[in-house]
């Protein structure tokens, strides 16, 4: 079995916390240098962070919990490799969870509560990601383990209406790399973007988004 096949169901359990101290270190050395892995922790990590804020707590179906135990008792059966025999479907498990339980959740959302908008973020930047909060006409964007910008370049986020991008704040982040931006006017947006410009702003990006949020 290649170190892939044998780390490929940890995404999910990783992303949840669910990996034990020893399985946890080592994902994260197989994760340095596999792409795929990196690729799938990106198209996950927004809906993982999406699921405090947007996912009310609710008592699933039963038909919903009944399969979802169907697939880690099965899982659960011994194999070859006794150290997976337990860590695999709690990672199937994750990777149900993060699927099913977001659909659950986004179905509930509506009327004039506060909608969360999960942000897809660059796959060069793997670890980074965060959410668009939307409140009666104003929204709080919240970014984690972006780079920080060093020189004169700045974070600045844009508001898509139609085909243009219309220049609203500049923002930085710290060595923590997290930001945490106010905006207005985004009722009638069609997304929220951000690329990196000029200190000072810019009146039209300079590149492609690096983090995008189409609404």
């Amino acid at each position: 079995m290649t170190d892939h096949a044998r780390h490929q169901d940890d995404v999910g359990a990783y992303l949840l916390d669910a990996l034990n101290d020893l399985e946890r270190q080592s994902f994260e050395r197989h994760l340095r240098g596999c792409g795929e892995c990196q690729e799938e922790l990106a198209r996950l990590r927004p809906a993982a962070d999406a699921l405090p804020a947007s996912v009310q707590q609710f008592e699933p179906p039963a038909r919903l919990k009944a399969a979802l135990m169907e697939v880690v008792e099965r899982e659960a059966r011994p194999t070859e490799l006794p150290r997976r025999r337990f860590t695999r479907p709690l990672a199937v498990a994750a990777v149900l969870l993060l699927g099913l339980v977001v659909g659950f959740g986004v179905a509930q959302l509506g009327g004039d509560e506060t909608r969360t908008v999960a942000a897809t973020v660059d796959k060069a930047m793997p670890q980074a990601g965060g959410t668009l909060d939307i409140k009666d006409g104003q929204a709080t964007l919240e970014l984690h383990d972006m780079p920080e910008l060093r020189g004169p370049r700045v974070y600045q986020v844009w508001l898509q209406h139609g085909d243009q991008l219309m220049p609203a704040r500049t923002f930085e982040v710290g060595a923590a790399g997290t930001g945490r931006v106010q905006l207005r006017g985004v009722e009638d947006a069609d997304g929220v973007y951000v690329t990196r410009e000029p200190r000072g702003g810019a009146q039209v990006p300079s590149e492609d988004p690096i983090v995008s949020v189409p609404l």
